[in-house]
């Protein structure tokens, strides 16, 4: 049968969810914000339509926001993880294949639906997440994932599904489609390719396979392979695993003494440790970094260290004790930091670590740490935490505009009336 790939987009994913439980909002202007409410990362359709852009920092829109009563909200990523993994589980109950791409996206294998009945299984599925779980998404199906991604975004133009597997329309609407658009097509790719008069995705699909391997390399060659209607990336149903963790901040205000940036590091610690053992992950190096802010006064200063661990572990005292040394190596007095965070490196499975052998057991602290995150889990976030870190250092960034976390937290379940 005629592969078939499916491309599952949650439209305007993060306003989606902000609007579940506010019904009010639905054709308003939305704008969701970033870490520390910096800068727009999701727009309702009609915030776009007020001219805000993707990234415009919150200050430069805030006079739209009092002008056309714009409703704003801080990054509520808990709420956000929560409807993904309820959306994702329904689809994947409805398929045999299935590759969850990213928080919002999700590519299906439909091969084995014959297509006089591909139409319908979308619109059913489109529409049994809408009524189950209140969020609107909008499917494109043709034969590879490239091509998925091209319906797709024709579909968000039409009723949310879209279909395109006739060659002749193929090639219609790549004639149309532009090059900067094109999944996997990257800024410097997307210059040289207009610099060559390549800018439709059918001139791209037309243009010489060898030329194109010499210019961008096998990741061109794959695309236009897959724009040729040849499947160039296979579904991965097992996400791939991680290469770091990390986990960073913006400052509400500028950070100035040592103590506060060095509570702060040992936050960021606790909790990038907390995902490395939730992953079952070992890691053994942590980078700290840390910025100065860019548009303040006096030189920019940004600077990265990187410790190496004794053996791979994911024990949280050691890898706070290597930050801080980390931290001290880079950190400048005097100076005002905006930014800072870690990152977990080389990370591996338990299964392939073989420990030092002179070190004595690690089972006391696998079970210390296995108590910590039980007690965390059940009674609530920081219930049990670290003398390095201060409770004020959680809450230095600013999320003044945080909605509840209404499928996650008991008091912030929605009170019906």
């Amino acid at each position: 049968m005629m592969r078939k790939i499916a491309l599952v987009d949650i439209n305007n994913f993060y306003v989606s969810c902000e609007r579940v439980f506010r019904p009010d909002l639905w054709h308003k202007p939305v704008v969701v914000l970033s870490n520390n409410d910096g800068c727009a990362i999701a727009r309702s359709n009609e915030a776009k339509a007020l001219g805000i852009k993707m990234g415009e920092p919150y200050f430069k829109f805030k006079s739209l926001v009092e002008k056309f009563n714009i409703a704003v909200f801080s990054s509520n990523y808990t709420l956000y993880q929560d409807f993904s993994t309820r959306i994702m589980s329904f689809l994947k109950s409805q398929v045999p294949q299935m590759e969850i791409y990213s928080i919002d996206e999700a590519f299906l294998n439909l091969t084995d639906i014959p297509e006089a009945q591909v139409i319908t299984f979308c619109q059913r599925l489109k529409s049994q997440v809408w009524h189950q779980l209140g969020i609107p998404i909008s499917i494109g199906v043709s034969l590879t994932k490239t091509l998925a991604k091209v319906a797709n975004n024709y579909s968000k133009k039409g009723e949310g599904v879209f279909i395109l597997m006739d060659e002749k329309e193929i090639n219609s609407f790549l004639e149309r489609f532009p090059i900067a658009d094109l999944w996997g097509i990257g800024r410097n790719h997307t210059k040289y390719l207009l610099s060559q008069g390549i800018d439709t995705a059918l001139k791209l699909k037309r243009a010489p396979p060898k030329w194109i391997r010499q210019k961008m390399s096998v990741v061109g060659e794959r695309i236009v392979s897959e724009l040729n209607g040849h499947m160039a990336h296979e579904i991965e149903e097992a996400s791939a695993s991680k290469k770091m963790i990390t986990v960073s901040r913006s400052f509400a205000k500028d950070v100035t003494s040592y103590e506060e940036l060095e509570y702060a590091v040992c936050a960021f610690i606790e909790r990038a440790v907390e995902k490395l053992r939730g992953e079952q992950r070992l890691a053994s190096q942590v980078g700290v970094f840390i910025k100065t802010n860019r548009y303040g006064e006096g030189a920019y200063y940004s600077n990265y260290h990187l410790a190496e661990l004794e053996a791979a572990c994911n024990y949280t005292p050691t890898f706070i004790t290597a930050a801080k040394r980390a931290l001290s190596k880079i950190y400048k007095p005097y100076l005002s930091y905006k930014k800072a965070g870690v990152c977990l490196l080389e990370l591996s499975n338990p299964e392939s670590f073989q420990p030092s052998f002179f070190k004595s057991s690690s089972s006391r602290q696998e079970q210390l740490m296995q108590t910590l995150d039980t007690l965390n889990k059940r009674y609530g976030k920081r219930t049990v935490s670290y003398g390095a870190i201060k409770q004020a250092a959680h809450t230095i960034t600013q999320r003044q505009f945080l909605s509840p976390h209404y499928t996650t937290e008991w008091k912030d379940l929605p009170k019906v009336k």
